[in-house]
């Protein structure tokens, strides 16, 4: 992580600008990318990144890609040109868009997809991307306490459905994480 810490630290200082993650989320999902050796992960959310530089050097170590989307052409400019000053823009496809349009399009499975933009949308991008996470895989949904009443269908439905096993952890914003049972 050397290498990546001071463009992190400078991302760091302009967080509220960009409604990044903290750091502690930033090492909570490196840690769950790379125990569970995930090859393939979807991010929904770039903003200006910092979560995309997280990932990127977690997938660093495992040999693994991140798909990361976001619907905001000068943030995901912003965000390629950091990946490139860290050296991860090799193993990250930046796909700008609706996140709803481009969930489809992925054509990967899944080891873990961290959620982290349009919260009233949280549903409908694991829906979405549901089919394409493997047995075993996680989601991660960011600000699940903070922005609690923007997800009551999000929340209702990883909590209530046989396939996902659910936990809220009380980190920073609050994360809900879930697991995906086998068939």
């Amino acid at each position: 992580m050397e290498k990546y810490e001071s463009v992190l630290k400078r991302l760091e200082k302009t967080a509220k600008q960009y409604t990044n993650i903290a750091p502690e989320n930033g090492q909570f999902l490196s840690i769950l990318i790379q125990s569970i050796k995930a090859q393939n992960v979807l991010e929904v959310g770039t903003s200006n990144g910092y979560s995309t530089i997280w990932l990127a050097a977690a997938l660093k170590e495992t040999g693994g890609k991140l798909i990361t989307l976001e619907f905001d052409p000068k943030r995901a400019e912003e965000a390629q040109a950091h990946l490139r000053e860290v050296g991860c823009d090799n193993i990250v496809e930046v796909r700008v868009g609706d996140a709803l349009d481009e969930i489809p399009k992925c054509d990967a499975t899944f080891d873990l997809v961290f959620l982290d933009a349009e919260k009233d949308e949280y549903r409908r991008y694991l829906e979405l991307a549901l089919p394409n996470i493997r047995s075993g895989g996680l989601i991660v949904a960011d600000d699940t306490v903070t922005m609690r009443d923007e997800m009551p269908d999000y929340v209702e439905f990883v909590f209530n459905t046989p396939m996902l096993h659910s936990v809220d952890i009380p980190l920073d914003d609050g994360v809900i994480l879930s697991y995906k049972v086998g068939a």
